[in-house]
């Protein structure tokens, strides 16, 4: 009987230690790998999108940078590391956050989005039964354009696949907003 409580105590204290070690390595590189994605995106911004975010001028200047380099040499590579690097003095949440505001600013104010994403899932998964029982709720719609984006989506790898069904949530939040 006296082993257990031994066994208890010093997993308390073992849990104890572990919360007041620093972090291992592969947590380290874990977060830088977020990190550097996350600049990998903010690549991709427009210069305008990058200024309505609260990043640092070295940060701006290399992301400027980066989009001027050739790839030649590994150039490109090297700059996403220093991105990434200097990346970790910014607030990762924060930033992602803001992205999200700015890229997408109508999912943030728009109520209807739910009943859009429910019938963008229902048509792409059975085609036309439920397009035609959308059809009977929301007669303003158009057929011919639901039908052709099932069609493109049964046909289409996953990349175009993401593409459409963005395509069908926009169109359907878009009319069932004018129609209501």
């Amino acid at each position: 009987m006296g082993t257990p409580d031994m066994n208890t105590t010093a997993n308390k204290k073992s849990e104890v230690e572990l919360e007041d070690e620093p972090p291992s390595k592969t947590q380290l590189k874990e977060e830088a790998n977020k990190l550097q994605k996350l600049g990998v995106e903010l690549t991709t911004l427009k210069p305008t999108i990058l200024q309505m975010l609260s990043l640092n001028s070295r940060l701006l200047a290399a992301i400027e940078e980066f989009n001027r380099l050739p790839n030649s040499h590994g150039a490109r590579r090297r700059q996403l590391q220093f991105i990434g690097k200097l990346m970790r003095d910014c607030d990762y949440d924060a930033i992602t956050r803001q992205i999200e505001k700015l890229t997408n600013p109508r999912q943030a104010l728009e109520p209807n989005q739910p009943e859009a994403d429910k019938w963008t899932d229902k048509i792409l998964e059975a085609g036309d039964p439920e397009i035609n029982q959308l059809l009977e709720l929301h007669p303003s719609l158009e057929r011919q354009f639901l039908r052709q984006i099932y069609r493109e989506f049964s046909r289409a790898d996953e990349n175009a696949r993401v593409r459409l069904r963005k395509k069908l949530i926009n169109h359907l939040h878009e009319q069932l907003l004018s129609s209501s």
